[in-house]
């Protein structure tokens, strides 16, 4: 009778375990998480996008939702916990971290590494019978420049300027504005020369030279060594010949890494499963931004000397990507 009464006790623990086996996953708890993404119409909103669905279909309990942002606006969101992932750039991070220009006198202890995702790399057009072979050649000349707002001014004019010995003020006439009306200005010959920070090939040189001969300014090697000695967040990069229609040469830049970060405070397991999504799913990303073709697990590992969350530490170490 025991016996019996035993088995019988036994079978209701076997039957109640598979039950909590099969109702648990269908009722796994959701963390929601914020990710502020980039401008619109540009190219971090889709990336973002695809980054949450990546991480959704390997870890259905992690709920992303994308909102706009941009590079520095980022950064502060995630210090202020109103996001708990975000795009930078590396420079941005790097300067950061050295308590450097805007950051002086603002902690950025809360702001964790996850991935470096494409390179934005910095492209000055210029059409090709302007006469402007240098960074050098540009004083005095009427220039079209990012919005005073854009990472693309704070990481790119200004730095390179100095290496160069300039300033924005030794600039001729200088106008301001996006993208696209930095474009309208070269081709209506009201400016020489516009540059950004951004993936490569970019939009605005295939529309430059589908209408007019175009050259992309080099940067030197002296120059990159000063801003890279100005700003660890750079490296440099070559733009190989045939990028572009009309330039059959490589050209020597630089540029930043767009960076995946994270809240400090999110929960290592939480990160670990993202990291383990994108970069195991990276190739995904190419029907997003073609600068993605190119990018292996390994650059996704590159953290610029900047701290690394412990879930993306965990996930590297693992894969035998980070020693």
């Amino acid at each position: 009778m025991r016996e019996r009464a035993f088995r019988g006790s036994l079978l209701a623990v076997v039957m109640t375990a598979v039950v909590l086996a099969w109702v648990s996953p269908m009722h796994a708890q959701t963390t929601k998480l914020i990710f502020s993404s980039g401008p619109s119409g540009g190219s971090w909103i889709p990336l973002a996008a695809a980054t949450a669905e990546v991480v959704r279909s390997a870890y259905p309990e992690l709920a992303i939702d994308v909102e706009p942002g941009g590079t520095l606006v980022n950064m502060e969101k995630i210090m202020q916990d109103k996001a708990h992932l975000g795009w930078t750039m590396s420079t941005a991070m790097a300067e950061a971290r050295a308590r450097k220009g805007r950051w002086s006198a603002k902690p950025v202890d809360k702001i964790r590494y996850v991935a470096s995702y494409f390179p934005n790399v910095w492209q000055m057009a210029t059409p090709a019978d302007s006469g402007i072979r240098t960074v050098a050649d540009l004083k005095g000349k009427a220039v079209a420049l990012p919005t005073r707002a854009a990472a693309s001014l704070d990481y790119g004019w200004l730095p390179l300027l100095q290496a160069y010995g300039l300033s924005v003020d030794q600039l001729g006439t200088k106008s301001y504005g996006s993208i696209s009306e930095n474009t309208e200005l070269l081709k209506n010959r009201q400016a020489v020369a516009m540059g950004w920070l951004t993936a490569s090939p970019a939009s605005f040189m295939l529309d430059l030279v589908s209408s007019q001969k175009m050259r992309l300014i080099p940067v030197s090697e002296e120059a990159i060594k000063q801003v890279i000695a100005m700003n660890s967040g750079f490296s440099r990069y070559v733009i190989r010949k045939g990028t572009y229609t009309g330039i059959d040469e490589d050209v020597v830049t630089i540029q930043a890494s767009t960076s995946l970060i994270v809240g400090a405070s999110v929960s290592p397991d939480v990160v670990y499963k993202i990291t383990k999504g994108v970069v195991e799913n990276n190739a995904k990303f190419a029907s997003v931004s073609s600068a993605m073709k190119t990018v292996t697990p390994a650059d996704m590992a590159k953290n610029y000397g900047i701290p690394l969350h412990p879930g993306a530490e965990r996930y590297y170490r693992e894969a035998g990507l980070l020693k």
